[in-house]
């Protein structure tokens, strides 16, 4: 069974990068709206960018996992190469 799995090194980045993101958008004072409103887009961006990946994981393994009796061959017939002298 083939499992899609990310490097450490990316996970330890992005594990980082959103760390960084939540201790920022409690630590900074909340007196500046736009500072604020950048923190909380950055955060609405962040969210989203896990899905995607999340949907594209769930992709490949939908695509990788495929079952091969989902697609039949033509009448039962056997496949065979083409450049086969006949």
């Amino acid at each position: 069974m083939a499992t899609l799995k990310l490097p450490i090194v990316v996970v330890i980045a992005i594990a980082a990068a959103l760390a960084g993101g939540v201790a920022s958008y409690v630590f900074i004072p909340n007196t500046d709206p736009e500072v604020k409103a950048l923190l909380q887009r950055q955060v609405e961006l962040a969210e989203q960018e896990a899905a995607a990946r999340e949907e594209a994981a769930e992709r490949a393994k939908d695509f990788f996992n495929a079952n091969p009796n989902d697609y039949p061959t033509s009448g039962g017939q056997q496949m065979a190469p083409r450049w086969g002298g006949n």
